[in-house]
């Protein structure tokens, strides 16, 4: 069976199209790494210092946060340094999860940003 000329560009059309997505794909990240600089960036804090905190050794460490955030039952205290920003996740009055990210809100390792907020609130203290 042979197509008619005329045929076979709305046909090649057609089967083209189912090939194309259209679900758009939301990201609010970029998947890049972020870049870490801290004129003090002071010691080091790991993600396994933090979580297990109460809220009263969260205080202690990181001060009072720049925000104080409650869905449900998670808790978010947000704190700020000159080189990045840290999350600490609280669920049942204890630090579960913690999260750093740069300026340009790309994912940092914590326990550079932890140790960088720990020491820039003592200062300012």
């Amino acid at each position: 069976m042979r197509l008619s000329p005329f045929l076979a560009p709305p046909l090649v059309m057609l089967l083209l199209t189912g090939c194309v997505e259209r679900t758009p794909r939301y990201s609010l990240g970029t998947g890049e790494a972020g870049v870490f600089r801290s004129a003090n960036a002071g010691r080091p804090i790991a993600l396994n210092t933090i979580k297990g905190m109460d809220e009263r050794e969260v205080m202690a460490t990181f001060g009072k946060p720049d925000l104080d955030r409650r869905d449900a039952a998670t808790r978010t205290l947000r704190y700020h340094s000159d080189g990045c920003t840290l999350f600490v996740y609280m669920t049942n009055e204890r630090a579960q999860f913690a999260d750093a990210l740069d300026p340009q809100m790309r994912p940092l390792p914590l326990d550079a940003c932890a140790g960088s907020v720990a020491t820039q609130k003592r200062r300012l203290s």
